[in-house]
């Protein structure tokens, strides 16, 4: 008997939990810089460098990178930049070294105390989500030859291959004119964001499209504090996922790890040129359904064979995609006596506290922290902040889906529009949700096999009359009566592919092989 073998790669992506750590530290203000005498805004992003996946562990290097505005004490706006170390050790029973990750990782605090007008206090909460994925490589039984009468049933099972997770940093480098009217003595905040735009995939590559996003609020040399222009920076990504190909399926994660700048002068003299140089690190998933044609079930009416199978859970996914979302909301102003004059920047971090599939929907739950930044009619200080939780609910509508099923969320938020109306702000939130919806699927397949002896039916009558039981094939009926679906559907008038009835007869024929 021989065995026809096959390799089966099994890929598993698990959900990665929620992890919370707290940053905190005590900075103290450079001799270059004024006195602090009261914070208005901290602003930052997270920098996770590296990801290194031990057993029963997962090792996080990085960067809180931090801008903190503040107001000195003859009422002038300054501001303090900074990098706070991240090292984190996640423990985690189900990581081994031969996973691969996609991690996310958010802001959903950040505070900012005066110790004393040299000293301040930092303190951040951050999130990481995620995915692991494992990768098993089994060696199955395909078929089975090289013995007359095997009977085989095979299926076909419908599953996810991944073909490739990879990493790659991309440097954008871009010098950018903020006015020519303009002459800057200081930067308050750029308050860099990146967005990915747009994805396509090619031979052997994925190219990405993404935008660097800059909100200039600036000091010039009269002391006077301006937002210029936003400037949009546009970059393109290449990166090399062996086996990736158009029509497969692409998930992409896009992130700042590094931003510097410089102000130059232009030729006439005036302190205008930004000079940008940024780092973004890009992971892709590329992953393609795949149909495979596996053993089920293997036996010969006269040889004993027993098999050896092994149930493997496999992936699939079911739905995927991106849809748009908009949010209206109004926000007070929490200073009565301070009335609005031009909002300097509006900033936001959201992140998600729940996902559930119910009835066909996936249902994502979160909250979009909302920072404003803003300059009054009249006051006591130049400059003013707000900040609010807005409440997010998104239910997305798709087909083939059950509460059974995992569903993977990224949440993006592409654009705010604001207004004043009196002393409210009405915000628009433009904003894009990719999801993958995956079903577990448990699958058993044939993994060794050997005869171990001959049958015996010399006691079995010549003729059997079966009366079939609920959910019976003939493949059942024939197995156990050592004999063929082909001859029992010969004897009793039928065809192979017929179903059978609970409480149908069957005659079955004991097959006599006489040596002459």
């Amino acid at each position: 008997m021989d065995l026809i073998k096959d390799i089966m790669k099994i890929d598993n992506r698990s959900d990665f939990g929620r992890f919370q750590t707290f940053l905190e530290s005590e900075i103290l203000v450079p001799d270059t810089k004024n006195d602090v005498f009261e914070i208005v805004k901290t602003e930052a992003y997270i920098s996770l460098k590296k990801e290194e996946l031990m057993q029963g562990k997962i090792i996080l290097r990085g960067d809180l990178n931090y801008n903190t505005i503040y107001i000195t004490q003859d009422k002038q706006v300054t501001n303090l930049r900074g990098k706070i170390d991240i090292n984190e050790a996640i423990e985690k029973e189900d990581i081994s070294s031969d996973m691969k990750s996609i991690l996310l990782s958010n802001i959903e605090h950040i505070d900012c105390s005066i110790i004393n007008e040299r000293k301040i206090k930092l303190g951040c909460l951050i999130n990481i989500t995620g995915s692991l994925f494992s990768r098993e490589k089994v060696d199955i039984i395909r078929d089975i030859t090289g013995i007359d009468d095997i009977q085989t049933i095979k299926k076909e099972i419908y599953y996810d291959d991944i073909i490739g997770i990879e990493k790659s940093d991309t440097i954008v480098k871009e010098i950018i004119n903020l006015g020519e009217n303009e002459d800057i003595s200081c930067v308050l905040s750029l308050n860099p964001k990146i967005l990915l735009k747009e994805t396509r995939l090619s031979d052997n590559k994925v190219i990405l499209g993404g935008v660097v996003e800059l909100s200039p609020i600036v000091l010039n040399k009269e002391g006077e504090m301006n937002k210029l222009r936003s400037n949009s920076v546009e970059f393109t990504q290449f990166i090399e996922v062996p086996g990736a190909m158009q029509g497969m399926k692409e998930d992409s994660y896009m992130n700042l790890t590094d931003f510097k700048f410089n102000l130059k002068d232009d030729d006439s003299g005036k302190t205008n040129l930004l000079e940008i140089d940024a780092t973004v690190s890009t992971k892709v998933k590329i992953s393609e359904n795949r149909v495979k044609e596996t053993l089920q079930d293997a036996y010969c009416p006269y040889k004993d064979l027993k098999l050896e199978d092994k149930i493997f859970n496999l992936n699939k996914i079911v739905n995927f995609g991106e849809d748009d979302f908009i949010i209206n909301e109004v926000i007070q102003n929490d200073k009565d006596d301070i009335e609005m004059k031009e909002i300097l920047n509006v900033d936001s971090k959201l992140f998600i506290t729940d996902t559930f599939i119910i009835e066909e929907k996936v249902n994502i739950e979160g909250i979009i922290h909302v920072d404003i930044l803003y300059t009054p009619e009249e006051g006591l200080r130049p400059v003013y902040s707000m900040s609010e939780e807005i409440p997010f609910k998104q239910s997305l509508d798709l087909s083939n889906i059950n509460d059974s099923m995992k569903s993977y969320s990224n949440i993006y938020i592409d654009s705010i529009s604001y207004s004043i109306q009196k002393n409210e702000v009405e915000l628009k939130i433009k904003g894009k949700t990719r999801f993958e919806v995956v079903e577990d699927l448990k699958n058993s397949f044939v993994m060794n096999g050997e005869i171990i002896g001959d049958i015996d039916s010399s006691s079995r009558p010549s003729i059997t009359i079966y009366i079939a039981k609920e959910n019976d094939t003939l493949w059942d009926v024939a197995k156990r009566y050592n004999t063929t679906s082909l001859e029992i559907a010969q004897t009793n008038d039928m065809n192979e592919e017929d179903s059978l009835k609970e409480g149908q007869y069957l005659i079955i024929e004991k097959k006599v092989t006489l040596d002459i």
